[in-house]
């Protein structure tokens, strides 16, 4: 007879699921993740696992909505340490870096890839949405404070842009090897920065004219 399972048991097996698949992913992309190599790896047959989750790309949603909490988390936490609007940009852009380089596959899985449709999956979705708030969150914060002018939204968007390539260049082996990530991440951060700078300091101007 069939065990049968509590609401605690059950996500505690799909968590096992869900960390057995990470380290699959981790060791051959997407086409390691298999129900048969999954079921091999934690113990149980290949039809067992559809207890838990429908189907593989479910698994894969389940990966990816929690590499965007964690994310989330580590942003939220570096955001709330700042005592001012600077410090808590420097923060969150820290915050960033260390994430990715601690935890490339998590950020493969966030941001490079999508699945046929996001929408299918709640959890996903509405992780996916807490994520793209979190990483521009502080440029509001800057805003508001007067230190930078215009769209929050489409300046947070244009840091993050320069924030991913440098990344996606250090994942892909694609920086000279002398390159220090974290130097090179600073630099294009403050020269992305700078730019945003000028336009409060032409709207500042501007405004002293009026």
């Amino acid at each position: 007879m069939p065990r049968i399972l509590t609401g605690d048991s059950i996500e505690a097996v799909r968590a096992e699921i869900g960390a057995a698949a990470a380290r699959l992913y981790a060791r051959g992309g997407l086409e390691a993740v298999t129900m048969r190599d999954l079921a091999k790896v934690i113990g149980r047959s290949p039809m067992g696992l559809y207890r838990y989750f429908k189907t593989r790309d479910e698994i894969i949603a389940y990966l990816r909505a929690d590499a965007f909490t964690r994310f989330s988390d580590a942003l939220e936490k570096a955001f709330a340490s700042g005592r001012d609007a600077f410090a808590r940009a420097r923060a969150v852009g820290r915050a960033y870096l260390d994430f990715a380089l601690k935890n490339p596959g998590a950020y493969r899985l966030m941001f490079d890839m999508r699945q046929p449709d996001d929408s299918e999956y709640p959890a996903l979705a509405q992780a996916a949405a807490r994520a793209n708030k979190t990483v521009t969150r502080h440029v509001i914060d800057l805003a508001e404070a007067g230190i930078v002018s215009g769209d929050p939204l489409m300046i947070g968007q244009a840091l993050w842009a320069a924030a991913h390539g440098v990344i996606v260049l250090h994942l892909a082996g694609r920086l000279p090897p002398e390159t220090s990530v974290q130097d090179f991440y600073i630099d294009t951060m403050r020269i992305a920065f700078r730019g945003a700078r000028a336009t409060a300091s032409r709207h500042s101007r501007k405004s002293a004219t009026r």
